[in-house]
């Protein structure tokens, strides 16, 4: 949805993450895939911290676990503004979103982990693992999306500087 006001045009998050372009789209789900392996890899990294098999022989188990937040992520950060075009090339916007938007999806993560588990948690494990799974997938996010948008912006200011040819 666009409004326009004198020469400027605002438009929802969703709209503002459609891309124009093919250069738009394969950024696009280069972010989405990013987005997809950092949740496996949270997984991953989990399972074998409390022991758990995190071979491939438990890609089913690896995938189960990472599912409550890939989906919860990919319901809540469009509409937070974490795959809008402009961020793909600023690094400072692009932390900042993605910051946000994690904190927002967040909870949901963890009450649908819960719920995947099928178990009901003491106030202390769901603290604790609440925490743990804020700040770990903060940290991871921001290691993938940062430098993603910093190659990005300096494709970008390459393509600018380069001289045309005629």
């Amino acid at each position: 949805m666009a409004v326009k006001e004198k020469n400027t045009v605002t438009t929802s998050a969703i709209e503002g993450s459609k891309p124009h372009n093919k250069k738009e789209a394969r950024r696009l789900w280069t972010l989405i895939i990013g987005d997809i392996l950092v949740f496996l890899i949270f997984s991953v990294i989990g399972r074998q911290s409390h022991g758990e098999d995190s071979g491939l022989t438990a890609a089913f188990k690896i995938v189960w676990t990472a599912l409550p937040f890939a989906i919860s992520w990919f319901l809540i950060a469009p509409f937070m503004g974490a795959f809008r075009r402009e961020l793909m090339t600023e690094p400072r916007q692009m932390a900042r979103k993605t910051g946000f938007a994690w904190l927002a999806a967040w909870p949901l993560g963890v009450i649908l982990h819960f719920v995947f588990e099928q178990r009901v948690p003491t106030w202390t494990s769901a603290l604790t693992f609440g925490l743990v799974t804020l700040l770990t997938n903060t940290v991871f996010l921001f290691v993938w999306r940062i430098p993603f948008a910093m190659t990005n912006h300096t494709k970008d200011t390459q393509v600018q500087l380069a001289p045309r040819k005629k």
